[in-house]
């Protein structure tokens, strides 16, 4: 274990299980593991396949969007399975990046988040990411927010909440990948 300082905070190196074999290729390598930058990488590589596959679920939903309350109450198997992908990749990003990328990024500050509310969270992240981005993840939340307190039984309700999140892909993509290039700017992660 070895107690080194960065520019920002005191961070831990270690080598937890030598016989792992990450950490038998560090050691052979005279590499030191960084705990807070493998924990990033892996939240990235997380949001990376989420966003993967919400790009694919999109593809496939661009022959039958937007719903209407008809369309939606008429979807065939293939079309629920590509808007079931959609949204449940959707809703994993979001939480990826919400519970786990922004307050990682805020440790790598020497940020304590434990008791911050999510708003202040997302002011601290934008103030060392140089990103705006408050507005649209509130908006975000809230198209998610509306979705999951709508029902099976209000078709029109349902075809409305779908067509904006469907719309915020560009959005949520953006937000992410902005972030991601920040991390690689300043960490290279």
């Amino acid at each position: 274990m070895i107690l080194k300082l960065s520019n920002y905070h005191s961070v831990l190196y270690c080598a937890t299980d030598p016989n792992r074999p990450i950490e038998k290729e560090a050691i052979a390598k005279g590499i030191e593991l960084n705990v807070d930058d493998l924990k990033l990488a892996k939240i990235l590589k997380e949001c990376d396949k989420h966003l993967q596959r919400i790009n694919e679920a999109y593809s496939d939903m661009t022959a039958f969007m937007l719903l209407t309350s008809d369309k939606y109450e008429n979807l065939s198997k293939d079309e629920v399975q590509a808007l079931d992908q959609y949204l449940f990749r959707f809703t994993k990003l979001q939480d990826a990046m919400g519970e786990k990328l922004f307050k990682a990024l805020l440790g790598k500050f020497a940020e304590n988040t434990d008791r911050l509310s999510f708003l202040d969270v997302i002011k601290k992240l934008e103030k060392y990411i140089a990103l705006d981005i408050a507005n649209e993840w509130h908006d975000l939340r809230k198209i998610r927010n509306q979705l999951a307190h709508e029902y099976e039984d209000d078709p029109i309700g349902m075809a409305n909440s779908i067509n904006l999140i469907y719309a915020k892909k560009a959005v949520i993509g953006s937000i992410y990948l902005a972030i991601k290039t920040k991390c690689d700017e300043i960490f290279s992660v």
